[in-house]
């Protein structure tokens, strides 16, 4: 039986020095805007929507309808979310492991441009 996931209730996340997947957020929010890096090449580096967990995947809505499952770490979340609640998104791709991530706000905002992901800087 599909579920909401923890929560429907709260605001949306952004990415953080601890969060940048949909996998990494103990509270999903159906309507979560994520940027897609998964297993389906035709969309690949889309935006889509969280809509709700069916047994391990998260199913993802994008903007032409379509419904597709994905693994929640292939999902990232947006950099930053206006007042208006459009989702902005800095995805890099990291230069040791060639994986995308997603910028936090304050790396957008730092003086020198993030060029490894968490994993590899550490």
């Amino acid at each position: 039986m599909p579920t909401a996931g923890t929560s429907s209730s709260g605001s949306f996340a952004v990415a953080t020095a601890t969060q940048r997947t949909l996998k990494d957020l103990r509270t999903k929010r159906k309507g979560q805007p994520v940027f897609v890096v998964g297993h389906v090449p035709e969309r690949a580096g889309q935006e889509a929507v969280f809509e709700i967990f069916n047994v391990r995947l998260a199913v993802v809505k994008f903007s032409d309808g379509v419904f597709l499952g994905y693994d929640p770490a292939e999902l990232l979340l947006p950099t930053e979310i206006d007042d208006k609640g459009v989702a902005f998104f800095e995805i890099k791709q990291c230069r040791k492991c060639d994986q995308p991530f997603p910028l936090t706000a304050e790396e957008v905002d730092a003086d020198g441009e993030r060029t490894e992901c968490p994993s590899c800087a550490s």
